[in-house]
């Protein structure tokens, strides 16, 4: 995993500024009240001094701390290198070990402390820009981690247009009832429009539950189907090869080749004004008997089930083709690799190196911390997570 962080710099010459009001009253002067001294962990300083003001009129008294330095016992700067050693893919026990070689002794729950405390700051942020975003295509897809030892749906949702992650929903099952209740709240808060995902039917029933427009990644798709393809086609020719056709049985090998090279050419090209192609052909197979258990489809039965199903879901494949902007640009990508990139690398890529999370809430915390990072191509997105 690669992640480019700045670390909060520890200066104890450089001081907070005072706050403009007292917190109790209001008062807007203050006097200087000495200062103490506050030991830190932190990998070049043992201790710093801290200031106070207090308020002349009701007593009340503040600190001031050097840049990098709050009221915790450890620096930001020895917090930052901690989450980001662990985000890199050390163990809690292995961030210990390699703080302890800079001279800073840190318990390994001190580090999860920090990871914790941090990637929940993230995930309040991430949930209250929510419903600031605007979001044309809401792509989605599922994967499997353990917690507790339990296999675990986790829903991710992203930008198709930009990339950017979104939420993560934990489901129990990948049935339509969960996909909506995962993907109902995030889209109304974006004001998606169209649903991007793979070919599964429950997300096609969530789309038209929600009132989205459905667009199927066509990878998930278009190599199946020409690979079905090669197969009936070499159905016929093993029929044909075989000879004892009569005429008709002939003539009817010969219009379903034909028929499987206009799919290909049809399913090549995806254009939406193909649909009526689509609805002919498959009113053409639409009596043809399907087997039997334990029988052999034919050609024909299985041109049948093809075509059907072409026709069927011909608006959902070719939606990023009919689908534009204001300018006339299509806006929805043809594929989901997206979603399946933002997966590997805010969930998976970190997660190869665990034996699973401890607790759904971790999972949340972890997932949403690693996306805001990479999404923020800011190299001062931790400094401003660790201050949030």
């Amino acid at each position: 995993m690669r992640l480019r962080m700045q670390i909060p710099p520890v200066d104890p010459n450089v001081y907070a500024r005072p706050p403009e009001r007292c917190p109790r009253c209001g008062n807007p002067t203050f006097h200087s009240h000495g200062g103490v001294g506050k030991p830190i962990r932190d990998t070049r300083l043992d201790g710093v001094a801290v200031r106070r003001i207090q308020c002349p009129q009701c007593d009340e008294t503040v600190r001031l701390y050097p840049q990098g330095i709050t009221a915790r016992d450890q620096s930001e700067r020895v917090r930052a290198f901690s989450i980001l050693l662990w985000l890199l893919g050390l163990s809690y026990r292995g961030v210990e070990d390699a703080l302890a070689g800079l001279g800073v002794v840190l318990k390994k729950s001190q580090i999860c402390d920090n990871v914790q405390a941090v990637a929940e700051k993230v995930r309040q942020l991430q949930e209250k820009r929510l419903s600031q975003r605007r979001v044309r295509v809401l792509a989605g897809d599922c994967t499997h981690v353990r917690v507790c030892g339990q296999d675990t749906v986790v829903l991710q949702l992203t930008d198709g247009e930009k990339g950017l992650f979104l939420a993560i929903e934990i489901l129990d099952n990948e049935d339509e009832e969960q996909l909506q209740g995962g993907i109902a709240e995030v889209a109304a808060a974006v004001g998606a429009e169209v649903l991007l995902s793979d070919d599964a039917d429950a997300f096609k029933g969530v789309a038209d539950a929600l009132g989205l427009e459905h667009a199927v990644c066509q990878q998930h798709v278009v190599p199946n189907k020409l690979t079905l393809l090669v197969d009936i086609a070499a159905q016929l020719e093993r029929k044909r090869e075989g000879g004892n056709l009569d005429a008709t049985a002939e003539a009817k090998v010969v219009q379903a080749s034909d028929d499987v090279l206009e799919l290909e050419y049809l399913i090549l090209g995806r254009c939406p004004g193909s649909q009526a192609r689509l609805d002919a052909l498959a009113r053409r197979y639409e009596q043809e008997p399907l087997p039997r258990k334990g029988q052999r489809a034919t050609p024909f039965a299985r041109l049948k089930l093809l075509t059907q199903d072409l026709a069927a879901g011909w608006p959902c494949l070719t939606q990023s083709e009919r689908q534009r902007d204001s300018q006339g640009r299509r806006f929805i990508p043809p594929t989901n690799n997206v979603s399946e990139q933002q997966i590997g690398l805010n969930i998976k890529e970190r997660y190869r190196t665990m034996r699973g999370y401890k607790s759904e809430t971790s999972l949340r915390r972890v997932v949403t911390l690693t996306a805001y990072l990479r999404d923020a191509h800011d190299q001062q997105a931790l400094i401003e997570a660790l201050a949030a």
